[in-house]
C-alpha cells in the first residue's frame, strides 16, 4: 500500500497522497520489515522528488530570470524528473507485489 499511495501522490491526488504516505511512515514502526522498507523508500523518494524538482526550477529562475528560456527549462526539467519518479514507483510497486525489498534508496532503509 505505501507504494500505491506514492503513485497516487504523483499522479492523482498530490497532497492527500503525501499526507497518507506521511501517516503510514509515522506509524510504520510496528509493521513487518518489508512493508517498513517500502514505506520508508516511498517517503524518501517523495521528499527527494519534491526537493529536486523545486530546487532545479528555483536555480533556473535565478540563472535565467522570467524568460522564455526559463519556462522551457522548467517545463522539461519537471516533466523528466516527474516521469523518472513515476517509473521508480512502478518498479517499486512490482517489487512490493513480489515480496522483494526496494532497490533504491537502500542505504536509508
Amino acid at each position: 500500500m505505501p507504494v500505491v499511495w506514492y503513485l497516487l501522490n504523483l499522479l492523482v491526488i498530490p497532497l492527500v497522497g503525501f499526507a497518507v504516505l506521511l501517516w503510514l511512515f509515522a506509524g510504520s514502526a510496528d509493521t513487518n520489515a518489508l512493508r517498513r522498507a517500502h514505506t520508508r523508500a516511498a517517503m524518501f523518494m517523495s521528499v527527494i522528488g519534491a526537493v529536486l524538482i523545486s530546487s532545479g526550477v528555483g536555480v533556473a529562475w535565478l540563472a535565467l530570470g522570467n524568460t522564455g528560456h526559463f519556462w522551457s527549462f522548467a517545463l522539461v526539467w519537471a516533466i523528466v524528473l516527474h516521469t523518472g519518479f513515476v517509473l521508480w514507483g512502478m518498479i517499486a510497486l512490482a517489487q512490493a507485489m513480489s515480496d522483494k525489498r526496494p532497490l533504491f534508496p537502500a542505504q536509508w532503509l
